[in-house]
């Protein structure tokens, strides 16, 4: 991608909708965004999907990296659940989160405060 040049690499994802994306803040290569029930990784230097994990029961709605701790990020979902998660722990079958905030309904978007301390949720 050149802004100044407004030249723009156009990619397709997925055959589904994408309702949550979000850029890793210390790898601008990579592109996490929210499949359904799963959080892919697009990696941009191999052009493809690397990485998938099934997070959520329902739609994932928004995905955000803590902002101090990088490899830590939230997401939200239909499901009623806010989850954070450690990217250097998590498998690709049975990603454990490391808490779940539960909701009656499903939420819209769950996004760190800017100090990292609180977790903030819509629905």
């Amino acid at each position: 991608m050149d802004l100044e040049r407004e030249n723009f690499n156009i990619t397709r994802l997925s055959e589904f909708p994408i309702l949550s994306l979000c850029q890793a803040p210390n790898s601008p290569s990579c592109l996490y965004f929210g499949e359904e029930t799963d959080v892919k990784l697009f990696d941009d230097r191999i052009g493809k999907v690397s990485t998938s994990w099934n997070a959520h029961a329902s739609r994932i709605n928004s995905i955000d990296f803590h902002p101090e701790n990088t490899y830590m990020l939230a997401t939200s979902s239909r499901d009623g659940t806010a989850c954070m998660w450690d990217l250097r722990t998590m498998k690709k079958k049975g990603a454990e989160s490391l808490v779940v905030l539960e909701h009656d309904r499903g939420l819209q978007s769950a996004y760190f405060s800017p100090s990292g301390h609180m977790v903030a949720t819509t629905r």
